[in-house]
C-alpha cells in the first residue's frame, strides 16, 4: 500500500484519494484507489508469504506482487500523480504477524525467460 499523507492512520487505505492499496486474503485479492475496487483475483495469501510493492517513480507506475507473482495487473496503478511525496503503509486485522523486509530483489516484469 501507498500513500501520500502520514495521517491517514484514520481512513481505510484507498478509501480516498491520498491512497493505493492491494488487499488479500486466504482467497482472493483487489486492489482500490479512490474507493474503487478495481483488479479482483483469486488466490490469496497464507503463512509464509512474501508480498512485495514495486513503486516505479519514472514511469510512474504501483505494481504489487506475492511470492514474485503479480497480485494484479502489471501495473495495479499508473499515472500517478507527480511531485508527491509516497509513504508506504501496512494495514493488518489483529492477530496478525508481519515482517517487514525493504530493499528486495525486485521480481522481472519481463515474460521472457534470462
Amino acid at each position: 500500500m501507498l500513500c501520500t499523507m502520514p495521517e491517514l492512520q484514520t481512513v481505510l487505505l484507498g478509501k480516498d484519494s491520498n491512497a493505493w492499496a492491494v488487499y488479500i486474503d486466504a482467497a482472493r485479492s483487489w486492489c482500490l484507489h479512490n474507493n474503487q475496487h478495481v483488479n479482483r483475483m483469486d488466490g490469496g495469501i497464507a503463512a509464509g508469504c512474501t508480498v512485495g510493492i514495486l513503486l516505479d517513480l519514472d514511469q510512474r507506475h504501483l505494481s504489487f506482487f506475492v511470492n514474485d507473482e503479480p497480485q494484479a495487473p502489471i501495473p495495479a496503478f499508473q499515472n500517478l500523480p507527480e511531485g508527491l511525496v509516497f509513504f508506504p503503509a501496512v494495514s493488518i486485522n489483529r492477530n496478525v504477524q508481519i515482517t517487514l523486509r525493504p530493499c528486495l530483489e525486485p521480481p522481472s516484469l519481463s515474460s521472457s525467460p534470462e
